[in-house]
């Protein structure tokens, strides 16, 4: 119930205690929840760090719960600005990302850059560099829906990956779960041991093996695309820190469907800050992974909700309610 909170398991349970029996120590809080006291102890850290207990009014090395009223709440604005600056963060490397793309459709082969014209190029090269991967892998998926073809292909090379140790880590889009063939798929990876996550949006179509080789498109589009590998430390480091930064605010594949505060889906409040920068249903639905009518749809659900009669009228509306930050519109 906490743990998107940042709680693990264990230090909920003990929080949860505290409340019910306040004037329990350790021992008494160990015995009700049927774990070790050593486990009590370390929840006891970690609420502390969380300033969700403190001192006990009696003195003494006992602890106190601070109520769920003030301690949550403080603890929500502060998960709260975290994201908000994670958001900020992602939103500075796409643009550093796409200017970074742009450039390189213009580029010549040189030591730390191989241009890949054609797509098969891209793919014989991508099947290379993977197989001799031997301790990550991190992987962008810009798109909703994947061939079949290319879903068998990629669950052989991921099986191997997995059973000689290598960490896979990626990030679909949430729009994956309309398409049962590629969420079947991203299934099958979590299951078998690789680290799978969902976003709103995702930047770019990106590999990034070892973390010495990173491989991206050589043009916007992804169909027929060739691509563009770089082994600049660098650029592979910027990239990767692109990477992290999305992977922290993503879900993990199985868990609830996040809603903030005010309601709204991730899906939601991406197509918000969509709309603040100007984009049209065309540019949101290719960004979000869905259709035209799903946009659509999501839009009158918006406008409906803020009671608006136009598109700025509604981004007037979300800013009022804090459903959007100014930072968006920029």
């Amino acid at each position: 119930m906490l743990q998107g909170l940042g709680l693990s398991g264990t230090a909920e349970s003990v929080y949860l205690q505290m409340l019910r029996d306040r004037d329990a120590g350790p021992d008494r809080i160990a015995e009700a929840l049927g774990v070790d006291e050593d486990q009590v102890r370390d929840a006891l850290d970690e609420l502390s760090r969380l300033m969700l207990v403190e001192a006990s009014w009696a003195g003494g090395a006992g602890f106190r719960p601070v109520s769920p009223e003030i301690g949550l709440a403080a603890l929500l604005a502060r998960e709260q600005a975290q994201v908000a600056q994670r958001n900020q963060e992602i939103e500075e490397g796409r643009v550093a990302l796409a200017r970074l793309v742009s450039e390189l459709q213009n580029v010549r082969k040189g030591p730390d850059v191989e241009v890949l014209e054609t797509a098969e190029e891209a793919r014989d090269r991508l099947a290379t560099l993977t197989a001799r991967c031997t301790q990550q892998l991190c992987t962008f998926v810009p798109t909703r829906a994947t061939s079949s073809r290319a879903l068998e292909s990629s669950r052989a090379l991921s099986k191997v990956l997995l059973d000689r140790g290598v960490r896979m880590r990626t990030v679909y889009l949430e729009s994956i779960r309309n398409d049962q063939a590629t969420w079947d798929h991203a299934t099958w990876l979590r299951n078998n041991g690789a680290e799978v996550r969902l976003a709103a949006t995702v930047p770019v179509r990106l590999q990034i093996i070892d973390q010495d080789h990173a491989m991206v498109p050589l043009a916007n589009t992804e169909s027929g695309s060739g691509a563009v590998v770089m082994t600049s430390p660098g650029v592979v480091a910027a990239l990767m820190a692109l990477f992290s930064q999305t992977w922290r605010s993503a879900t993990p594949l199985g868990a609830d469907r996040r809603r903030d505060d005010d309601g709204l889906s991730v899906q939601e409040h991406e197509l918000l800050r969509l709309w603040a920068k100007g984009a049209t249903d065309e540019t949101a639905g290719r960004r979000l992974g869905v259709s035209l009518r799903t946009v659509r749809r999501l839009s009158s659900a918006l406008m409906e909700r803020l009671d608006a009669g136009s598109r700025f009228q509604a981004g007037a509306r979300a800013l009022e309610r804090g459903w959007l930050d100014p930072a968006d519109l920029s």
